[in-house]
Formats: C-alpha cells, sequence, structure tokens
C-alpha cells in the first residue's frame, strides 16, 4: 500500500474525522451536563452520542476499504480543525 500524502486524506479518512469530531464533541457535553448535574441534558446527549458512536463505528469500518491507508496522525490532525474556531 501507498504512503499517504500529509496534506490529503481520503473520502473516508476525511468522514471519519469528521464523525469522530462530532462523538468528541458530545462527549465533552455530556461531562459537562453531569457536571452541572443537569440529567434532562446529559440524558439527550448521550442518545444523540450513541447514534454518533454507531456513524463512527460504521466511518472506521469504511476506511478498512480504501484501496490507500489513513494515517492516524492526519485524521486526528483533521478532526482537531474541524473543533477549532478557526476550523
Amino acid at each position: 500500500m501507498g504512503t499517504p500524502d500529509p496534506n490529503v486524506l481520503t473520502p473516508g479518512g476525511e468522514r471519519l474525522a469528521q464523525h469522530y469530531a462530532h462523538a468528541m464533541d458530545l462527549v465533552h457535553r455530556c461531562q459537562r451536563a453531569a457536571e452541572e448535574g443537569n440529567w434532562v441534558l446529559l440524558s439527550d446527549q448521550a442518545g444523540a452520542l450513541s447514534t454518533a458512536a454507531d456513524e463512527l463505528s460504521s466511518a472506521a469500518a469504511f476506511v478498512t476499504t480504501e484501496a490507500m491507508p489513513t494515517s492516524p496522525t492526519f485524521m486526528l490532525a483533521a478532526a482537531e480543525r474541524l473543533t477549532s474556531p478557526e476550523g
């Protein structure tokens, strides 16, 4: 398999980064709701997290079918860009 280009993610890698960033955002929202004792919000966010985890799993499975490997470093950097204020 080829060496991934540091400036390019496969379509599956981009999708994985998007779903990863979304799931991590929901984890942090759940944490804040728990810290505040906001059980209604926690319930809502946990439900959304469950859906996001399924989507993340599907995206990760898709990456395994692509001809070009997805670098974890590049995928995580893309996810970080998506969650940064400038992203």
